[in-house]
C-alpha cells in the first residue's frame, strides 16, 4: 500500500508526500460538506444520523490511488475539524472526532484498496461480502476512538460509546461505499447515452416501484413500514446496472435515518430516540441494504459471465476475429441489407504465405505468435463496420460494405502492406518476415450471395499465389479479374 513505503525506500516516501495543491483543497472542501452535512442530522446527543463523510473518504481513496498521500490526509483532517468547530465543539473534541473518523476511512482503504480491482468495483459477489466484513473492521476500529469521544459527550459507558460509533459507521458505509465505488467516470457521462424504448420501458418500472414504496414507507406509522422498499430494492437488483443499485439503495437508507430523526417511523422503540434504540435501528437499515447489493452484485457477475460465453461462442479464441460460423452468420445478413439498398460490397480473403513451413520448422506456438500478429495488423487497416473473421487455419476473410472498386482494392492494399511490415518474434527468439496473399471480390449491387463472393474472393487469392504472392488481385462478381498489384 502506498501509506507504508518500503524500509530504504527513497521514491517510497517521496511518492508518500508528493500532492497535488489542487487535490488537497478538493479532499478538503469536500469532507468539509460532508461533515456539515452530516452534523445536521444530529439528533439530541451527539450521534449523526447519516454521516458520509468517512464512507466519502474512504471510497476515493479506493478509487484513486495517487490521493493516497499525507498531504491529502491533512487536507481531510482539516476539513473535519473545521466542520466540528463550525458546529460548536471545542477544539479538543474536535481533534478527537477527527481522529476516530480517520482512523475508520484508513482501515477501510488499507484492507479494500488492497483487493483486485474486480472486487473493488463489486462486480463479483466476493467484493460485496469482502466490503460488508472491511466495512466492520473499519467501523470497529474507529469506534475504539470514536467511543471515547461518545462517552465524553454523552456520559454513556465506553462500550455503549463504541457500539453506537460501530454500528453508525457500518450503515454509512454499507449505504455510501456501493455508490462511491460503482459510480461510472466522469468521462464516461457525456456525451449522456441514449436509452431505446424497450430499454427505458425495463429500467422506469423497477425505479418507479422503489421511490413509491419509499413515499409509503413514510406514510403509513407501523413498525414494518421501514421494510417496505425492499422488495422493490430486489427487483432493482435484478434489472438495473449495479451503480443504479447503489444509487436506490443509499436513496433509501438516507431516507430511512433522516426518517427515524422526524420521528416519521414507529419503530417501537418509545417517543424518545435512546443511543441503544438509534444502534438497533442502525444496524437493521444495513443489513437491509446489503441484500440487494449482494443480488445486484450476483447478477452483475451472471451477466459478465453470460457476455464472456457469448464473445467465447462468437469470436475465435486466439486472434478474436469471428469464427467462421458467425462471420457467413453476420456476412449474409450485411449483404442482404446492402442488397436492399442496392449498395456495393467487397469481400476479401486473405492468407499467410508460407505458414506451413513456419509451423513445420519453428513448431506450433510460432506459428500461433504468427496468425495473432497478422489478425491484429489487419485490424489497423479495416474500417468501423467492416466484418474480420478467421475461416481457416491461417485463412482470414472479411466483408467491406458500401465501398468502390478503388476503395476495396485501397483497403487490400493497406493490410498487404501492414502485414509485410511485421517482424514476428517466435518461439526461439528468432524475428520472422511474414506475407499475405489476398483476393478481393466486388460485387456493384450486393446481388451474390456471401457463399459465392468468398469463392471468388478465393480463387482470386490463389491468383495472388500463383502471381508471386504478397500481392492483391481484385475480381468482379462477373468473374473478370484485375491484373495483380504489389
Amino acid at each position: 500500500m502506498d501509506f507504508t513505503p518500503a524500509a530504504g525506500d527513497g521514491n517510497g516516501r517521496s511518492r508518500l508526500l508528493a500532492f497535488s495543491p489542487r487535490d488537497v483543497l478538493i479532499v478538503a472542501i469536500l469532507i468539509f460538506l460532508a461533515a456539515i452535512a452530516g452534523s445536521m442530522s444530529r439528533p439530541s446527543g451527539f450521534l449523526a444520523v447519516f454521516w458520509p463523510a468517512n464512507a466519502l473518504l474512504a471510497g476515493v481513496l479506493v478509487r484513486e490511488r495517487r490521493l493516497r498521500t499525507v498531504p491529502v490526509l491533512v487536507g481531510a483532517a482539516l476539513g473535519y475539524v473545521a466542520a466540528a468547530l463550525v458546529m460548536g465543539d471545542s477544539l479538543r473534541m474536535a481533534a478527537l472526532l477527527t481522529s476516530g473518523n480517520l482512523v475508520g476511512a484508513l482501515t477501510f482503504t488499507l484492507l479494500f484498496g488492497a483487493l483486485e480491482p474486480d472486487d473493488q468495483a463489486l462486480t463479483r459477489p466476493q467484493g460485496v461480502i469482502s466490503l460488508v466484513l472491511m466495512a466492520c473492521a473499519a467501523s470497529a476500529a474507529a469506534g475504539v476512538v470514536g467511543g471515547l469521544a461518545m462517552s465524553e459527550l454523552t456520559g454513556a459507558s465506553y462500550f455503549e460509546g463504541w457500539s453506537g460509533w460501530f454500528a453508525a459507521e457500518l450503515v454509512n458505509y454499507l449505504a455510501l461505499l456501493p455508490v462511491i465505488l460503482t459510480l461510472p467516470a466522469l468521462s464516461r457521462w457525456w456525451p449522456l447515452p441514449r436509452f431505446k424504448r424497450a430499454v427505458l420501458r425495463s429500467v422506469v418500472p423497477p425505479i418507479a416501484a422503489t421511490v413509491l414504496a419509499i413515499l409509503v414507507s413514510l406514510l403509513v406509522t407501523h413498525p414494518v413500514s421501514i421494510v417496505f422498499p425492499v422488495p422493490a430494492l430486489i427487483w432493482c437488483a435484478l434489472a438495473l446496472p449495479l451503480s443504479a443499485t447503489a444509487v436506490l439503495v443509499m436513496i433509501y437508507s438516507g431516507t430511512a435515518m433522516i426518517g427515524m430523526k422526524l420521528g416519521l417511523f414507529d419503530l417501537g422503540l418509545g417517543a424518545e430516540l435512546t443511543g441503544d434504540s438509534i444502534t438497533v435501528v442502525h444496524l437493521g437499515v444495513g443489513l437491509v441494504a446489503l441484500g440487494p447489493m449482494v443480488i445486484a452484485s450476483v447478477n452483475a457477475e451472471r451477466r459478465r459471465r453470460i457476455e464472456q460465453l457469448e464473445r467465447l461462442a462468437r469470436h475465435d479464441s486466439l486472434t478474436d476475429a469471428l469464427t467462421r460460423s458467425t462471420f457467413m452468420d453476420e456476412g449474409t445478413r450485411l449483404l442482404s441489407r446492402l442488397l436492399e439498398e442496392q449498395a456495393a460490397a467487397a469481400v476479401l480473403v486473405l492468407d499467410a504465405d508460407h505458414f506451413k513451413e513456419i509451423n513445420d520448422v519453428h513448431g506450433h506456438p510460432s506459428g500461433d505468435r504468427v496468425l495473432v500478429a497478422v489478425a491484429a495488423a489487419i485490424g489497423t487497416a479495416i474500417r468501423q463496420g467492416d466484418l474480420f473473421g478467421r475461416i481457416g487455419g491461417e485463412e482470414f476473410a472479411l466483408v467491406l460494405p458500401r465501398v468502390t472498386r478503388r476503395e476495396a482494392q485501397a483497403v487490400a492494399e493497406r493490410m498487404r502492406k501492414a502485414v509485410a511490415n511485421l517482424a514476428v518474434v517466435l518461439e526461439s527468439g528468432t524475428l520472422q518476415r511474414i506475407t499475405v496473399s489476398i483476393g478481393v471480390a466486388f460485387d456493384a449491387a450486393s446481388s451474390s450471395g456471401l457463399a459465392e463472393m468468398v469463392s471468388l474472393a478465393d480463387r482470386a487469392m490463389y491468383e495472388a499465389k500463383r502471381a508471386g504472392r504478397d500481392h492483391v488481385v481484385v475480381c468482379d462478381s462477373d468473374g473478370s479479374e484485375r491484373p495483380p498489384t504489389q
